[in-house]
């Protein structure tokens, strides 16, 4: 064979092993990326509070346990009613009942009961593993039986107040329970891919795969068959009350506004763009009180 074709071929053979070693890499790298991600959303985020309680604030509670149709106990605080309505609230992912007292006490400042506990795996709560709000709608029938007994409260005025995740439990909770009287969605999350609107971008297409590998991972890493979304329940639900609530001017938003679009009347839509997830109530505090509460006065109070 002729030395310069013998040398062609080897720069040739060189050049296809390079490309296929590196589209196998970044093939290889992006499943472990998936997978990792989805791992860390399973475990656990159970830490200490701290010693912070209600009485921080000047605010009269109660130590509540919730245990859960698996034996699990939910940590939480109960903030008793002056108003004969009650609130149950959601934390977000990775989050605890603390990120919620400032929101519990403006709703208890206006006399309201309120409820809020560590979900699964969250906080001082049991549970060995977190599945993005899946399992934790089951919960929520739990916490509106123990308002439902207290004195003082009136089941037909108990809402919800979900921030993150924890706003797509509320929804999908109340979509299960027309108990629940109203809800306050505040940024909530998606819980599966066919929740999240099209988006024409690339990286979008990237992330959209993404999911869809994370929550098939996650089903199978958990036992946890993946539920219905967001999407889904909002179609079956009664008529109820909703407030949406958005921050930003991204895909978050983008979400948000799917989901409100998609919802039964009636319901109702507020947004801090200049806020970041989570930061409507330090941007714009008596905005967001006049809102929520103003929104909550409304169907369950009058």
């Amino acid at each position: 064979m002729p030395p310069t074709l013998s040398k062609r071929r080897g720069c040739r053979y060189w050049l296809k092993l390079l490309i296929v070693g590196v589209f196998g890499g970044l093939f290889i790298g992006y499943w472990a990326y998936v997978i990792i991600a989805t791992e860390a959303y399973a475990q656990p985020a159970q830490t200490s509070l701290g010693g912070v309680t209600p009485r921080d604030k000047g605010l009269a509670y109660e130590e509540v346990t919730l245990t859960t149709s698996d034996g699990i106990p939910l940590k939480g605080w109960y903030l008793p009613s002056r108003n004969r309505a009650a609130i149950i609230m959601l934390h977000g992912y990775g989050g605890n009942r603390l990120e919620m007292l400032n929101r519990a006490a403006l709703l208890a400042k206006h006399g309201y009961g309120v409820l809020l506990y560590d979900e699964r795996a969250s906080g001082e709560s049991g549970g060995a593993q977190r599945t993005f709000g899946w399992l934790d709608v089951n919960d929520v029938p739990l916490a509106l039986a123990y308002l439902q007994t207290r004195s003082g409260i009136d089941p037909q005025r108990i809402g919800l107040l979900g921030f993150s995740i924890g706003g797509q439990i509320a929804l999908r909770a109340a979509a299960q329970s027309d108990q629940l009287k109203a809800v306050v969605a505040e940024e909530p999350g998606f819980a599966r891919i066919s929740d999240v609107p099209d988006m024409p971008g690339l990286m979008d297409n990237f992330y959209d795969v993404a999911y869809w590998v994370g929550e098939k991972w996650l089903s199978l890493r958990t036992g946890v068959p993946v539920p219905p979304g967001v999407i889904d329940d909002l179609k079956r639900m009664t008529p109820r009350p909703i407030l949406f609530t958005a921050t930003g001017q991204d895909y978050r938003r983008a979400l948000v506004h799917y989901f409100y679009e998609q919802a039964p009347d009636p319901k109702e839509w507020w947004e801090v763009p200049e806020a970041d997830h989570g930061g409507s109530l330090w941007a714009r505090p008596k905005e967001y009180e006049q809102t929520v509460v103003g929104f909550f006065d409304r169907v369950l109070v009058k």
